[in-house]
């Protein structure tokens, strides 16, 4: 398909910004780095306490007394960012602040990259997007679909990993299980559907829909 225009690619970043907005769920992705010295201690500056931290995992919670801005981050080697998530009424200022001193990774430039299938780092970014979808619509159903539908298994296997994460990040399941019913369908690789089975097993369990139980086998 045709790359989208850079005009199309802020508009439907604009589009991701008023659904996070809508929510009071802001989530983006940060240079490892600068994250790593900034975050800390803006926070703390800022009044919020460290109320989790997993250091082997890179992850940590912030939140105020009141409960009106809380930020969670998490370190991904994997996708060579930090991803930071802030929530509640009082949180934009403290997440600007980050962002202000930490820069970002624009949505548009990771749309752009998700959309070209044929482009090396396009299930990275597609895997980094789905740590943003708070909401469903029609676009991140395109975009999913589209990467479940390559003909490389490595894209659908990514793109079935990543569907996963949206799920969990959204709380919701949305079309994440039609897609995976389709793919499997299309499926020709014994492995990858059986990847794509259980990953629809997992989706139904997040969202409390049927879960198929494995007999154990007989010793």
């Amino acid at each position: 398909m045709p790359r989208p225009t850079e005009t199309a690619l802020k508009r439907r970043a604009r589009s991701l910004l008023l659904a996070m907005t809508a929510r009071a769920r802001w989530i983006y992705a940060i240079p490892r780095d600068l994250g790593a010295q900034a975050v800390r201690p803006i926070a703390l500056a800022k009044g919020l306490r460290c109320e989790e931290e997993d250091a082997k995992a890179g992850a940590a919670r912030f939140s105020n007394d009141k409960q009106s801005a809380s930020l969670v981050t998490f370190d991904s080697a994997d996708l060579e960012v930090m991803l930071i998530e802030a929530d509640g009424p009082d949180a934009p200022p403290i997440l600007a602040d980050i962002l202000e001193k930490t820069s970002f990774y624009a949505q548009s430039t990771l749309l752009g990259t998700a959309l070209d299938v044929r482009d090396e780092e396009a299930s990275k970014a597609l895997r980094t997007l789905s740590h943003m979808v708070v909401t469903w619509d029609e676009d991140w159903s395109d975009l999913f679909l589209l990467h479940l539908a390559s003909p490389d298994a490595v894209v659908r296997h990514e793109a079935t990993l990543a569907l996963t994460v949206a799920v969990m990040v959204a709380r919701d399941k949305g079309p994440a299980p039609a897609l995976l019913e389709e793919a499997i369908r299309r499926e020709k690789y014994p492995k990858l559907k059986e990847t794509m089975r259980e990953a629809l097993n997992v989706i139904h369990g997040l969202t409390g829909g049927p879960v198929e139980i494995k007999p154990e086998p007989v010793a």
